[in-house]
């Protein structure tokens, strides 16, 4: 209980003291208050004059705001356009760069590749007559590019120079030209002349003579002149001379003329065959008499025509025995040989007139059939006579090649036409041999058949004959 009052007490006493010191609080605050009042209405008269400085600078401030943004979005289009014209220009560089590579690899093939290979073209073109000169321009040219010093600079300009000159020379001959020169003759002698040159084709008349004609290259260093027909080498002259005339042209350029060249006689030809020509021109002439007489005499025979066979068969029925001579002597031979007889041993059997008939055609075969056996061994043995002559000439080709190799052609000429000519020979010969010997044995063999046709006929009607005189 007496705790319960001073518990009581106690918190008399505090609330006494809280209420006093509340008091005193109040009064503090009210004072604080005061002050803050004050401060914010100083606070607020500076915002407001802030805030009336603020709006007075804004309009100004958001003037050069919006002049720095101008400004930086042009200069930002400045930088993008230099930016753009930067990287144009390095475009351009690389792309001026790329072109200066690619012509100067352009130049280095033009001057050591297309031109070299232009010049070569063009002095292997150049006639004999103008390699003294324009020939004499490209060995200097080659010259200077072997020098270990020339620059590339030196190397351009003398190849513009010298093709500047071949376009010259080469305009030159599209309308001929004339100009001096020298030449070998056939003989090979050195002839100086003048060359008349129009395109391809190149002339040449002789200063003092009268040779003239066609200019060919050759091994030698000049050109060879080969002449023409005396009218074409007089016009030759005449242009050479006057500068105006007219030419011979050869279209071939010179081949159709090398080729006449080349062209041997008879008489040459067979030369060149060696001496297995001569025994085949034997059996070529052997059989070519031959077949001419067998000809002339094989296709002059007459056979006898059927009534003919029929009025002698009549006679002898008749009893008329010389008439039946008289018509049997007057048919053509062989068949009148072989009717006579026949008439003769009428009187006898029909097998005895039978044999006397086939004994006068045995006599006849062999007239027919004579001498066409040289024509046979002509077409057999021509061919065997030409293998020889090929046989012969290979080994002599052979031989000669022992001696001087097979690197010039020309000593090979002579054994390989001996090889060649024998066997065109032997083949010229046996053709038409065989030809020959197959169609007279054809003709024979027709007559030896017409003649054993009259004789069966004669035989048939002769047996009738015997038949009815049994009969009778």
């Amino acid at each position: 209980m007496k705790l319960r009052r001073f518990f009581c007490l106690f918190l008399s006493v505090a609330c006494l003291g809280g209420i006093a010191q509340a008091q005193d609080d109040a009064a503090s605050l009210q004072e604080v208050a005061q002050r803050r009042e004050a401060q914010l209405a100083d606070a607020l008269e500076r915002l407001r004059t802030l805030r009336n400085d603020i709006e007075a600078q804004q309009i100004p401030l958001a003037q050069r705001l919006q002049d720095l943004d101008a400004q930086i979005r042009e200069r930002q289009r400045e930088v993008e356009r230099r930016q753009r014209i930067r990287d144009n220009q390095s475009v351009e560089l690389d792309t001026l760069r790329q072109r200066v590579s690619d012509r100067q690899r352009e130049l280095d093939y033009i001057s050591r590749t297309l031109l070299p290979e232009y010049f070569a073209n063009y002095d292997a073109s150049l006639s004999a007559g103008e390699r003294a000169t324009a020939g004499e321009d490209v060995r200097q040219y080659n010259l200077f590019l072997e020098k270990p010093d020339t620059s590339e600079t030196d190397r351009l300009q003398h190849s513009l120079a010298l093709l500047r000159d071949s376009w010259a020379q080469l305009e030159s001959r599209l309308g001929g030209k004339r100009y001096a020169g020298e030449a070998l003759d056939p003989e090979g002698r050195v002839i100086s002349g003048r060359f008349v040159q129009t395109g391809p084709l190149l002339y040449f008349a002789a200063d003092q003579g009268e040779l003239a004609g066609l200019a060919e290259e050759t091994t030698a260093l000049n050109a060879t002149v080969t002449p023409l027909s005396t009218s074409q080498n007089a016009h030759i002259v005449e242009v050479a001379q006057a500068g105006r005339g007219t030419l011979p042209v050869d279209p071939s350029l010179g081949n159709a003329l090398a080729i006449e060249q080349t062209r041997d006689s008879l008489t040459e030809h067979l030369e060149k065959g060696g001496i297995w020509v001569y025994p085949i021109l034997l059996f070529a002439l052997a059989a070519t008499l031959v077949a001419i007489l067998k000809i002339f005499q094989v296709y002059r025979i007459r056979h006898p025509q059927p009534m003919a066979i029929h009025d002698i068969v009549k006679a002898l029925r008749a009893g008329q025995r010389d008439e039946a001579m008289r018509l049997a002597r007057s048919q053509p031979e062989p068949a009148r040989e072989m009717l006579v007889a026949a008439v003769e041993h009428s009187d006898e059997s029909v097998e005895m007139v039978e044999e006397v008939m086939y004994e006068s055609m045995l006599s006849t075969q062999p007239r027919l059939e004579r001498f066409l056996n040289v024509i046979a061994v002509t077409a057999s043995a021509a061919p065997l006579l030409g293998l020889l002559g090929t046989v012969t000439g290979i080994i002599k080709t052979f031989r000669l090649m022992t001696v001087f190799g097979a690197g010039d052609p020309k000593p090979l000429i002579s054994g390989i036409s001996e090889a060649l000519i024998t066997t065109e020979l032997g083949l010229v010969l046996a053709i038409p041999a065989l030809v020959l010997h197959a169609m007279l044995s054809r003709k024979v063999a027709g007559v030896m058949a017409r003649l054993e046709k009259a004789s069966v006929a004669f035989l048939n009607g002769l047996s009738r004959k015997s038949l009815n005189q049994k009969a009778s």
